[in-house]
């Protein structure tokens, strides 16, 4: 394992977050709010430098969460993380924003989760969540398949197959029709942000990426984000 640190960088959800992690351990993390974010990350990301006593030079990695979550916050980190990367040079992977809520999740569940499955939602705003399914192997999460954007059925599947629920979005969020019942198979966990920890161990393996090249991940046409016509050719 390396002994330089790595650079984390999360803009793209309500509660963000920078940090500095070295042999798998955080050595520093400033937290970012979604209203502030875009006017903090640069200072959020020389105050963990300075916390833990390293400069850009020393820095061997960034790893980017690129969506999906807010527009403009994925946008904000991956402008940033993009522009640090090619002007440094340093390496670049990205990790998606349901990775790192699972991983995050998985890492601080109290729940046994090597039965059955665990699932990262995500609010996605206007009645819809991003959704996605892993399993639980050999201490382990393995992607069972993409993520994807849709309404109610989101808590349908999940109830149907049961497991562990990491919520990146708080139980207000939740349609009361749609709020969890006792007794029910699924172990649900709200306000489950990406940790440092979590973006770390999503992005093992990962692969580096041309910052010329990465986009933010929106799983969502333009029209969609912003409730605009569909042009029909």
């Amino acid at each position: 394992m390396s002994t330089q640190p790595f650079l984390l960088i999360n803009t793209a959800t309500v509660s963000g977050v920078v940090g500095l992690a070295r042999r798998g351990e955080v050595l520093a993390q400033a937290l970012l709010k979604l209203t502030t974010a875009s006017n903090t990350v640069v200072a959020a990301i020389d105050q963990v430098l300075a916390e833990a006593g390293y400069t850009l030079d020393d820095i061997e990695e960034i790893v980017l969460v690129k969506g999906p979550g807010t527009f403009t916050g994925s946008r904000v980190g991956a402008s940033i993380a993009k522009a640090i990367a090619y002007a440094a040079p340093l390496s670049l992977v990205s990790v998606t924003t349901l990775e790192a809520v699972a991983w995050s999740g998985f890492l601080t569940s109290s729940e046994q989760a090597t039965g059955g499955p665990l699932w990262a939602l995500l609010d996605a705003r206007r009645h819809q969540f991003y959704v996605q399914e892993f399993a639980v192997k050999e201490g382990m999460l393995l992607s069972r398949g993409d993520a994807v954007c849709v309404g109610a059925e989101a808590f349908d599947a999940v109830r149907a197959k049961g497991g562990i629920a990491a919520c990146a979005f708080s139980s207000a969020a939740v349609p009361e029709s749609l709020c969890p019942l006792e007794r029910e198979r699924v172990a649900w966990s709200f306000d489950v942000y990406p940790t440092c920890a979590g973006i770390l161990a999503a992005s093992a393996g990962a692969c580096s990426e041309d910052p010329f090249t990465l986009e933010p991940l929106y799983l969502r046409s333009t029209e969609e984000l912003f409730d605009l016509p569909k042009v029909i050719p």
